[in-house]
């Protein structure tokens, strides 16, 4: 098997193996919040509330339903906001289980920096995932301060 191919499927192995973990907890179902990079979410959405977890499917700026056009934004922060603004409007005590495929990556780490206290887990499916010593967020002012996307 060809080397990206084995990626795709151990990441989508390991997220089965956390939706498994998730069915049998006793504490009851989970609400997933999957963010996309190159891929839609349809099979993984109606596997998981087929087996009765509550799933958000959130389309990023600029992508498959959300409004925005490209040409409006300005940095990676403006493509990462429906995710921060959905997180930031979960109810206090809720807390959900990020998954992230690709760039979505960015975003769900962005939303694990900005709202740990709603974070349950994250799955990052070969997803961009920075180390403990360069946080997102310092990537995204770095970004506001010294560059404009041109498109």
């Amino acid at each position: 098997m060809e080397p990206i191919k084995v990626k795709h499927v151990v990441s989508f192995l390991l997220f089965l193996c956390l939706a498994r973990i998730c069915t049998s907890s006793p504490v009851g179902k989970k609400h997933f919040v999957l963010v996309h990079g190159a891929w839609n979410w349809y099979k993984m959405t109606n596997l998981l509330t087929s087996i009765g977890h509550n799933v958000t499917a959130l389309d990023q700026a600029a992508a498959g339903i959300n409004p925005n056009q490209v040409q409006q934004l300005y940095s990676l922060s403006d493509y990462v906001e429906p995710l921060i603004e959905f997180v930031e409007s979960l109810p206090l005590m809720e807390r959900v289980i990020l998954v992230g495929h690709s760039v979505g990556g960015a975003a769900i780490s962005t939303a694990m920096e900005s709202f740990p206290e709603k974070i349950f887990a994250a799955v990052f499916a070969n997803a961009l995932m920075l180390g403990p010593t360069l946080p997102y967020l310092t990537v995204f002012n770095k970004e506001k301060k010294n560059v404009r996307l041109d498109f």
